[in-house]
């Protein structure tokens, strides 16, 4: 009888006990105007390098040291979240442009911390092909983008603000580049 007066309590005791809260973040999906495409991108779900393919949320301490926020995450894969935030930049499809589709991998997308503070860093190996074409094809360009904007703190909310506005800044980048093809 007092083994199971034990276990029942260790069961009421493990019951009461709290499961951290876990925070989820997106990044700001609202188009910014900066990005003005002279022709249709589409992007098709960018892949997330292996040290971004946690949902975690990754700091990048130093130069050799990385290390994830314990509570804090993406709410979906990093590449769906990347994919649609660039798709919302560029606009919808216009009927009658030519289309180029962008493919690629996610190489930087993080908290660097930097002497002046942290930062949101973003690094983006692209490639353009014209829409239906081979992906056995040479592309059209190959390009790695790459960006760094201050964070007002070292948080994560604070650091995926400054993911979106890079991520903003660079789409207006790539819609240049591809208008040039």
């Amino acid at each position: 009888m007092k083994q199971a007066i034990l276990a029942l309590a260790v069961l009421v005791a493990m019951g009461c006990a709290s499961v951290p809260n876990i925070r989820y973040y997106t990044l700001d999906m609202t188009p910014s105007g900066k990005a003005q495409p002279r022709c249709n991108l589409k992007v098709e779900r960018l892949r997330p390098s292996d040290a971004l393919a946690r949902k975690d949320i990754l700091i990048k301490k130093s130069p050799t040291e990385i290390e994830y926020y314990a509570l804090d995450q993406w709410a979906a894969n990093l590449g769906e979240v990347v994919s649609e935030k660039l798709t919302s930049e560029f606009g919808p499809i216009v009927p009658g442009r030519k289309t180029l589709l962008i493919t690629g991998v996610i190489q930087g997308f993080e908290q660097a911390d930097t002497p002046d503070g942290a930062a949101g860093h973003i690094k983006l190996d692209l490639a353009f092909r014209p829409e239906g074409e081979s992906r056995y094809e040479p592309p059209l360009l190959e390009k790695v983008y790459e960006t760094s904007v201050a964070a007002e703190r070292a948080s994560p909310t604070a650091v995926v603000r400054a993911l979106s506005r890079g991520l903003e800044r660079l789409a207006g980048e790539i819609a240049d580049d591809a208008g040039r093809l």
